[in-house]
């Protein structure tokens, strides 16, 4: 029983890997990355992007509401930091790393007082939905595969966090020292890729349960690919 299980866990490490590397080819992340930044297209990705790690604070504190303590741990241990930083490495909190990001290309703290656009709005309201509204196994699912797609130990090339920072630094000549945001998001969300298997660990013993858990990171990320792809058409109109 428990092999077979081993096995069952095995596999769907391997299909969420690659659902996470996959997501890059995809026609809505080409089209993203092939746009070259400017500081006002830069200057609206990071906006963006402030709501963006807003909602992901929303959707966790769903999703642990509603999931089995041990999960709760966890999650509350995940967004610990997300949401007080990390005193003891002087690392600032996931929405304050951000604006000072944004003050590499012009923005100012009272910007982030902003709404965010349309298409943020909309994806934003999609992935409440559904930590809002669907068992929660599948709900974790939906939260977790955005970690592991911007895990630099999965995803070939690196994820979104890094792939940015090169471009920040290759195209406006902004070091990864500069960009507060990114630069943490690349070293924690190796770890934070983890969340979502630690919790397959215990709780999928099924076929029908790693079905729910592909379901929600399914949904998720096509939600990220719109929301990208959104955003994008949006940024080639920009200076």
């Amino acid at each position: 029983m428990a092999r077979g299980n081993n096995i069952r866990l095995t596999r769907l490490r391997n299909k969420l890997n690659e659902m996470a590397n996959g997501v890059f080819k995809s026609d809505e992340y080409r089209h993203f990355f092939s746009i070259s930044l400017t500081r006002e297209r830069a200057a609206y990705y990071i906006l963006e992007r402030s709501h963006f790690h807003l909602n992901r604070r929303q959707c966790w504190a769903l999703v642990q509401s509603k999931a089995p303590f041990d999960v709760k741990q966890l999650i509350w241990d995940h967004e610990r930091e997300e949401l007080a930083g990390d005193k003891e490495r002087g690392v600032d909190n996931h929405w304050v790393l951000g604006m000072k990001e944004g003050l590499t290309v012009g923005l100012k703290p009272r910007d982030f007082k902003k709404q965010p656009s349309d298409c943020t709005k909309v994806c934003t309201y999609a992935w409440a939905h559904i930590a809002e509204t669907v068992p929660w196994l599948e709900a974790v699912a939906a939260s977790g595969i955005l970690e592991i797609a911007n895990s630099d130990e999965v995803v070939k090339g690196g994820g979104i966090a890094r792939r940015v920072a090169k471009k920040l630094t290759r195209e406006l000549g902004i070091p990864l020292r500069a960009q507060h945001s990114n630069k943490e998001h690349v070293v924690v969300d190796v770890e934070h890729a983890n969340l979502l298997m630690r919790v397959a660990r215990d709780h999928v013993h099924s076929k029908e349960d790693a079905d729910i858990v592909i379901r929600g990171a399914a949904d998720s990320l096509a939600i990220n690919r719109t929301w990208l792809g959104l955003m994008a058409d949006r940024m080639e109109h920009l200076g």
